[in-house]
């Protein structure tokens, strides 16, 4: 009979369970194909803040362009012809700005994330993914001469940050692509744990994924698919995800793990129809409990 994936991630994680490894079966899991797009909205009395994720996919050519390159240092390379992209712009109070995460499909690794900052703290910051290292480079502006393209502000630091012995041969993402992660896991028959090894800027963080017993959320989104637009409204059956993070060496006390500017105890609520992350909560700019809300989502062709 022939093994469907889920059995053998199921006969992976035993084996790894047998041997007291580390179960971090979800990097061998290709990444939701269904996401188009995602809006999310959040704040309180006296602040607000929103995020768009655009998800695509391009030729591995085509993203060898905008991949740093360097006969000094073997970067990670796409296994495929395609490779993800999650793209994601941000505004909060007197700041915004953007992020692009490029992903191997076939490895469930990153491979290059780039992010740049406008306003009070202007600054660019790319991390480009070898195997055990992360190169980093950060750029800012001199001032008065922010409008500059960030490509062209000054380097500032150019660092290869190692990864701790720790950290194994593991597949290291970045935050953004716990979403998919927490998805996935959501959506599986049975509650489960899964963990990933997640970088944040120059530290490493070993992300525990725990998903919980079906509950019941009030919750309104837009949804756009092959069918047209439509609001959906109501309950929905969803299930929490929760985050816990643990720092993996040494780990400087600036560098805290959070997803989409969500820190402390970060969960997820996901759609047990969709998929969809409809809410996400954290502590936000140390001001307090902040609940992330999905407004808007597009699917792909062939998705509901």
């Amino acid at each position: 009979m022939r093994s469907t994936p889920s059995y053998r991630l199921t006969a992976l994680c035993t084996i790894a369970t047998l041997l007291a490894l580390p179960c971090l079966a979800a990097a061998r899991v290709e990444p939701s194909t269904c996401w188009e797009q995602l809006v999310f909205e959040a704040g309180n009395d006296w602040a607000a803040a929103s995020t768009t994720l655009d998800f695509t996919r391009i030729p591995a050519q085509e993203a060898l362009k905008a991949l740093m390159q360097s006969p000094e240092r073997t970067y990670l390379q796409p296994g495929g012809d395609t490779v993800s992209v999650i793209s994601a712009r941000f505004r909060a109070m007197r700041s915004h700005g953007e992020l692009q995460v490029w992903i191997d499909p076939q490895r469930g690794t990153a491979l290059q994330s780039r992010r740049t900052g406008y306003g009070r703290d202007s600054r660019l910051k790319t991390h480009r993914f070898l195997q055990g290292a992360v190169w980093r480079e950060r750029r800012a502006p001199d001032a008065g001469a922010e409008d500059a393209s960030p490509d062209v502000w000054p380097l500032r630091s150019a660092t290869l940050v190692s990864y701790p012995p720790e950290a194994g041969r593991n597949p290291v993402i970045t935050p953004l692509m716990l979403l998919e992660r927490a998805s996935s896991l959501a959506r599986r028959p049975q509650t489960g744990k899964i963990d990933h090894i997640v970088l944040v800027d120059t530290g490493l963080y070993r992300v525990m994924l725990e998903s919980r017993e079906q509950e019941i959320l009030n919750a309104e989104f837009s949804l756009q698919t092959r069918a047209g637009t439509r609001v959906v409204t109501g309950q929905r059956a969803v299930r929490r995800v929760d985050l816990r993070p643990h720092p993996i060496g040494n780990v400087e006390g600036n560098e805290t793990f959070s997803l989409l500017e969500l820190e402390g105890e970060v969960a997820l609520l996901i759609d047990l129809e969709t998929g969809l992350p409809l809410r996400i909560t954290g502590e936000w700019m140390r001001v307090g409990s902040v609940a992330v809300t999905l407004t808007g989502a597009s699917l792909r062709d062939g998705c509901r």
